[in-house]
């Protein structure tokens, strides 16, 4: 049998491929990687999406079933926002970014991509046959999981980046931890939805559009940033 996350991930770079191919995804993050003012935004950027995601677990998780699974995935985002924000040292020491506007690359958009996407996601599980506690930890696997696919294909893509122009860290054992979660969710997802197959590739269409639109927004936001 196929591994379902086989089939996420084939889902995923199909989807994204449509929208730009990995040599232009690439030549996009060369361009941040090589101007540090914009690089660093980027990376703060990042570091916001997880702390959003760490908060989202334990402000919707946390109650007498909060399991094992649960606070070890809270821990692992909250972790990868503190790697991506303390890898801003890198580039430009003692910048000591917070998470306003004005610190992040189109920061108002990376949060309405994340709020629009977990709505979208309510929406399509809401006729569903669940209890609140089932409903909410369904929306908090299928809204991960779609963003788990988007990161990991950047974050791979960022990875062969950093490696080739020779930085000073890389992203290896976190893209360990994002795929191993993606697999250790599959299970849930089919425990609790027995349309999961379809109901995912309808999600991540919805995300795809979501993204090219924070996408765009990235690229404007580095126009305006490289502009003398």
């Amino acid at each position: 049998m196929v591994s379902m996350l086989s089939i996420l991930e084939k889902i995923s770079q199909d989807k994204i491929t449509n929208q730009s191919d990995s040599s232009q995804v690439k030549l996009f993050l060369v361009r941040i990687i090589e101007t540090p003012s914009i690089h660093a935004l980027f990376l703060n950027t990042i570091s916001l999406m997880e702390h959003i995601g760490s908060r989202k677990i334990l402000l919707t998780q946390s109650n007498e079933h909060t399991t094992e699974f649960i606070l070890r995935h809270a821990s692992e985002e909250a972790r990868h926002a503190l790697f991506f924000k303390k890898k801003i040292e890198y580039i430009l020491p003692n910048l000591n970014l917070g998470y306003s506007n004005h610190e992040l690359l189109a920061g108002l958009s990376a949060k309405i991509y994340f709020q629009k996407l977990d709505a979208t996601v309510r929406k399509s599980i809401r006729q569903m046959n669940l209890s609140h506690s089932n409903r909410t930890y369904l929306n908090y696997l299928y809204t991960t999981t779609a963003i788990e696919i988007r990161a990991t294909y950047l974050y791979k893509i960022y990875n062969e980046v950093l490696i080739q122009r020779n930085f000073g860290f890389h992203l290896n054992g976190l893209l360990a931890e994002e795929e191993g979660h993606l697999a250790e969710m599959e299970s849930e997802i089919q425990r609790l939805d027995s349309e999961s197959k379809v109901r995912l590739d309808q999600l991540l269409q919805q995300e795809e559009k979501l993204f090219r639109k924070l996408w765009q927004k990235w690229k404007d936001a580095c126009d305006l940033v490289s502009k003398p």
